[in-house]
């Protein structure tokens, strides 16, 4: 059971490399293309919630440094599941920490009519989320067995 856990970590961190490179490189060369794609998704299917706008550069570049810690810690994992299985723990909180701000961005949103309820943070919710759960739940299961 050991040996197919490891296994299960490491093709998670190679699959999350490629993700998070993938995502990272739509980050820096296609920001305002993913924006305008969202709005207009949300336009046919929520018309109710307000648009989403586009960040300043402060925050594309605080979004890349995390999109490299994520890539990091999976790349990691892919590498030596064994010997890298703490960077399951960085890895989580991020994932974990996105969702819970764009879950309250939204809520905040709905709440004071600002505009974050929007989208763009429900896609960080549902996205982040269940990668962070699942990671966390192989990592639950890896220490079951190596305790």
């Amino acid at each position: 059971m050991n040996k197919k856990i490891i296994r299960l970590i490491t093709v998670t961190g190679l699959f999350y490399t490629i993700a998070f490179t993938v995502t990272a490189f739509v980050f820096i060369f296609l920001h305002p293309q993913l924006m305008t794609i969202i709005n207009a998704v949300s336009q046919k299917i929520f018309p109710a919630l307000p648009l989403a706008h586009e960040q300043s550069q402060f925050y594309k570049i605080l979004c890349l440094s995390m999109m490299s810690g994520v890539t990091v810690c999976s790349l990691l994992l892919y590498k030596d599941a064994q010997t890298y299985i703490a960077m399951i723990i960085p890895l989580c909180t991020m994932k974990f920490t996105s969702s819970l701000c764009g879950l309250t961005a939204f809520i905040g949103g709905s709440v004071f009519h600002n505009g974050w309820n929007n989208l763009a943070n429900i896609i960080i919710v549902i996205t982040d989320f269940p990668l962070g759960l699942w990671i966390f739940c192989l990592f639950i299961v890896y220490r079951r067995y190596n305790n």
